[in-house]
C-alpha cells in the first residue's frame, strides 16, 4: 500500500521533498534500502533494551501449550526466527528511534513545550491505533479455523490476546487497572499542565499517525496479497512480532529520554514530572510482549513462510521508521 503524508509534513525532514520522497510512501523506497545492513551505531546517550532470553520464551511456551503439540508441518526454526529479529536490531526503525530520542533529550529549555506539543498530538493517536492493529492480527489467526492445527492456533491466540488485554488494564490474576489511554492522559496533563482534551481540541488531525495507521491496517488485513488464510495469518504474526520487538526499544528509550529531560529542563523550571506510570508500564512490559509475539510465531508459522515473515517485519520496520523520523523532525 502506498502511504503518504501531506507535503507540509514532509518538508520538515531534511532528506525528503514533496515531489520525490514522501516519508510514508513505501512504493518509493528503493529495494536496496530494504536490505538489512550491519552498520556502526551512531553514539547516543541511550542503551539498547535487554532482549528477552530464549529461556523466557521457553517458560512462556510451557504456559501456553499445556498439552502435546500435534504438528501437521515443520514450523519455522529458532535460528531463522532469531535471524529475522536480528535484522530489526540493525534496521531503519532503530536508527529513527535513536534520532528521535537524541532530539527529545536535547530539547531547548526555552521552547521545549512548543516543539513537543505537536509530537504529543501525534502520539495520542498513534498509541491507540495499535489496538485495532492487534485486533486485526488476532482476526487473521482466528480465521484459519479449519485450515491450521487446532492446538497451534489456540496457543497463538492465547499469546496474542495478552498484550491487547493489557492495553485495557487487564492482567491475569489481577483486578482491572487503568487503561493505557487513561495513563497517557495523566502523563500528558502532568507534562504539559493542561488536559489531553485541550490538545486534541486545539490541534489538527495528526496526519502522520493517521497515515501510519492506515498502512498498518491495510498491510495486516491484506496479508501482502496472500489468498491462503494461513499465509495471511503468518504475515500478520510477523507484522505483530515486529511491532512488539521494536516497541521494546521505543518505550525503554522514551522513558530514559524523559528522565533526562526532566532532570535537565523540567526540574529547574519547577515542573518536575510526577506521573511516570504510563512510561514505566510500557518500558517494563514490552519485553514480555515481544517474547509473546515470538512464541506466537514459533508455534504457528510454517518454515516455508519465512519469506512472508521477513516481508511483514520489513514492512513495519520501514513505516515505523518513517513515522519516527517525522516525529524527530518536529523536535528539530
Amino acid at each position: 500500500m502506498a502511504c503518504s503524508l501531506p507535503c507540509s509534513a514532509q518538508a520538515s525532514h531534511p532528506s525528503s521533498s514533496c515531489r520525490s520522497a514522501p516519508p510514508f510512501a513505501k512504493c518509493f523506497v528503493p529495494v536496496s534500502h530494504l536490505q538489512p545492513k550491519r552498520r556502526a551505531c551512531v553514539p547516543v546517550s541511550v542503551q539498547a533494551p535487554a532482549r528477552p532470553t530464549y529461556e523466557t520464551h521457553t517458560e512462556l511456551a510451557r504456559g501456553l501449550w499445556s498439552e502435546p503439540r500435534v504438528d501437521t508441518q515443520q514450523l519455522i526454526s529458532r535460528e531463522d526466527l532469531q535471524s529475522l529479529e536480528a535484522e530489526l536490531d540493525s534496521g531503519e526503525s532503530v536508527k529513527a528511534l535513536r534520532r528521535f530520542n537524541d532530539n527529545l533529550r536535547q530539547l531547548p529549555a526555552e521552547c521545549w513545550e512548543e516543539r513537543l506539543r505537536p509530537v504529543m498530538n501525534e502520539l495520542a493517536y498513534n498509541l491507540e491505533s495499535f489496538n485495532p492493529a492487534f485486533a486485526a492480527v488476532l482476526l487473521q489467526v482466528q480465521c484459519t479455523i479449519g485450515r491450521s492445527d487446532y492446538v497451534a492456533r489456540d496457543g497463538a491466540l492465547k499469546a496474542l490476546i495478552q498484550p491487547l488485554a493489557g492495553e485495557y488494564g487487564m492482567h491475569n490474576g489481577e483486578a482491572q487497572a487503568k487503561t493505557h489511554r487513561e495513563l497517557f492522559s495523566e502523563f500528558y496533563a502532568d507534562l504539559m499542565r493542561e488536559p489531553l482534551e485541550a490538545l486534541l481540541a486545539d490541534n489538527p488531525a495528526p496526519a502522520a499517525s493517521v497515515a501510519f495507521f492506515e498502512c498498518m491496517l491495510a498491510d495486516i488485513v491484506g496479508g501482502s496479497g496472500a489468498a491462503d488464510p494461513v499465509e495471511k495469518a503468518s504475515y500478520a504474526l510477523g507484522y505483530n512480532l515486529a511491532i512488539e520487538y521494536l516497541a521494546d526499544y521505543e518505550k525503554t528509550w522514551m522513558l530514559d529520554s524523559f528522565r533526562a529531560l526532566d532532570a535537565r529542563v523540567l526540574a529547574p523550571q519547577g515542573r518536575r514530572l510526577r506521573e511516570w506510570l504510563f512510561l514505566e508500564v510500557h518500558a517494563e512490559g514490552e519485553a514480555e510482549h515481544a517474547a509473546l509475539g515470538h512464541v506466537a510465531v514459533a508455534g504457528f508459522v510454517p518454515a516455508t513462510h519465512v519469506g512472508l515473515l521477513r516481508r511483514a517485519m520489513r514492512d513495519h520496520d520501514r513505516d515505523f521508521a518513517a513515522f519516527y523520523n517525522h516525529l524527530a523532525a518536529l523536535l528539530e
